[in-house]
């Protein structure tokens, strides 16, 4: 018998968290190897395993506090190219579909799935499929038969609602400058360029400077 497949969850809503918990360890199959409340939280405990015992499958919501899903999908793969990621989330965005895709996500599932497509969605995962919900596999096919027509589109579309006041600051940051020099360079005090910054993060779903670089140079915005 093979082993139990290594999982992990990482949702901040901590009733869904200990539901879906639960429900995933009635699954002998399954072997829910810890859960966490936040991406800092799940990097911490991540940490204190060896690597024949860190989680196969992540289960990632994308509304976290702090560092986003996404950002923490990001951080993963890069470290852990490996370990497959599945979002959860509650909204069917276009956006956070193509941003989940580009930072490595296997599959992108809607919270109020059935656990049992769940679970064999985790099992699909393993044998090198992938984890999507009918209505948003169909948005990704949109996405992926003209590729060139979709950058087009990010290209004319204001990524992430962004202000114009706002990209003009986000193009400063990606060249590197200070806040005190983006303060001189589009005419604001450093306290309102600050809270620019912070609103761009929010938009950007992001949580730090070099986050928001990335995504930006990835997103042909800057």
């Amino acid at each position: 018998m093979n082993n139990p497949l290594r999982i992990c969850i990482v949702e901040d809503h901590d009733i869904f968290r200990k539901r879906l918990s639960e429900l995933l360890n009635f699954y002998p199959e399954l072997n829910l190897v810890f859960s966490s409340d936040s991406a800092e939280s799940f990097f911490s405990k991540l940490e204190r395993f060896e690597a024949d015992e860190i989680p196969e499958v992540v289960l990632m919501d994308i509304e976290l506090p702090g560092i986003s899903g996404i950002e923490a999908t990001f951080q993963l793969k890069q470290n852990h190219p490996e370990v497959e990621v599945i979002m959860f989330t509650v909204f069917e965005d276009d956006e956070r579909i193509f941003e989940s895709i580009n930072v490595g996500a296997s599959g992108y599932l809607l919270k109020d799935t059935s656990i049992d497509t769940v679970v064999d969605s985790i099992k699909e995962i393993k044998n090198g499929g992938s984890a999507i919900s009918p209505t948003i596999a169909k948005k990704v096919l949109e996405m992926v038969k003209n590729p060139m027509q979709r950058q087009q589109e990010i290209k004319e579309e204001v990524p992430f609602d962004l202000s114009p006041a706002e990209l003009k600051i986000l193009e400063q940051v990606v060249e590197g400058k200070t806040n005190n020099q983006i303060a001189e360079a589009v005419f604001l005090s450093p306290w309102t360029v600050k809270t620019h910054i912070k609103n761009i993060y929010k938009k950007m779903h992001v949580n730090s400077r070099a986050a928001a670089v990335r995504l930006a140079l990835m997103r042909n915005i800057a």
